[in-house]
Order: structure tokens, then C-alpha cells, then sequence
């Protein structure tokens, strides 16, 4: 009888073992295609859109280049940097599906009505050509994805300050 219990206890032990096993691979498995996708992004950013948005900057290069621009310079750059749009857009789009779909629609149709800059983005940069008509949809939600899990910035990181939060609140009620 003991022997039966001991044989049934180990099945049931190999068993819970192997489903375990399964699920492990399968997460891990999971993980790798997450990476893949956000690298697969980054290939797309570096060769679609870098040549207007520069990856990262912080808040003192801000500032720095706020001063130029008050001064009657212009810009030093093309387009808002990427990790401050990927923050803007989490401030309006609160989880990654809404998010991809703002950025894969927004890439391949933008306009002055649908976009989520500051004004003086607006001002400063313009409308973005429709870049995404020349992208796949993989590439697409490639980038997007990249977009999303690659900056962990929040705006407030950005962009200190009661007017701001002032015109970004004005922002989201349209």
C-alpha cells in the first residue's frame, strides 16, 4: 500500500515538475520575443526616424536649449527626442496597447489635431512627415513597442513647473 502512495506521490511530483518546466520555457520563450520585437524597433528608429529625433536628452540639455531658443536661435534639433515623446505619450495613453495604436496611427496620418506635443513643439518642429506609410505594419508596431518599453521617464521628469502642468492638463480636455 505504502509502495502504491509513494508511486502515485511521484507521478504526481514528475508531473507538477514537467508542467513547470513548460511554463518556464514558455516565459522565457515569452521574453525572448519581447526582446526581439523592442530590438527590432530600435533597427527601425535607426534607420527610419533618428535622422530627426534624437534618442534621449535630459532636463539641464532642455533648459539649455530653452535659453537658445529665447534668445532667437534656432533649435538644435529636428524633432522632439524620443524618450520625451515616449513620456508625453504615457501621460495621454496609460497602457501599451492604446499607446501603439496612438504612435502606429499617428506615424502613418499625423496632424496638428491628433498629435500630443506642447504647442511650442508645434512651433518649433511642425507637423512629422507621414513616415509609417513607408513602414510595414511589423515595422510599425515594431518601433511602437520600442517606443514604449524602452523609456521609463515620466514627464514631470521633463519639464518641471505650474505652466506646464497648467497646458498639459489644458492638452488632455481637448
Amino acid at each position: 500500500m505504502k509502495r502504491k502512495i509513494l508511486l502515485g506521490l511521484g507521478f504526481i511530483f514528475t508531473v507538477s515538475l514537467a508542467s513547470c518546466n513548460t511554463q518556464a520555457k514558455e516565459a522565457k520563450s515569452e521574453l525572448q520575443q519581447n526582446d526581439l520585437i523592442v530590438k527590432r524597433g530600435y533597427e527601425v528608429y535607426k534607420a527610419k526616424c533618428s535622422s530627426c529625433h534624437i534618442e534621449s536628452i535630459n532636463r539641464n540639455e532642455i533648459m539649455k536649449i530653452k535659453k537658445e531658443i529665447k534668445m532667437g536661435k534656432r533649435p538644435p534639433l529636428n524633432a522632439p527626442p524620443m524618450n520625451e515623446v515616449s513620456a508625453r505619450l504615457k501621460v495621454f495613453f496609460k497602457d501599451e496597447k492604446s499607446f501603439k495604436d496612438f504612435v502606429k496611427d499617428y506615424i502613418t496620418n499625423p496632424s496638428r489635431e491628433k498629435g500630443k506635443c506642447m504647442p511650442m513643439a508645434f512651433k518649433m518642429f511642425g507637423v512629422m512627415p507621414p513616415i509609417g506609410k513607408s513602414l510595414t505594419e511589423e515595422e510599425k508596431e515594431a518601433v511602437a513597442t520600442w517606443l514604449y518599453r524602452a523609456f521609463n521617464q515620466k514627464w514631470e521628469d521633463f519639464h518641471k513647473g505650474k505652466k506646464c502642468r497648467m497646458r498639459m492638463k489644458m492638452n488632455m480636455e481637448k
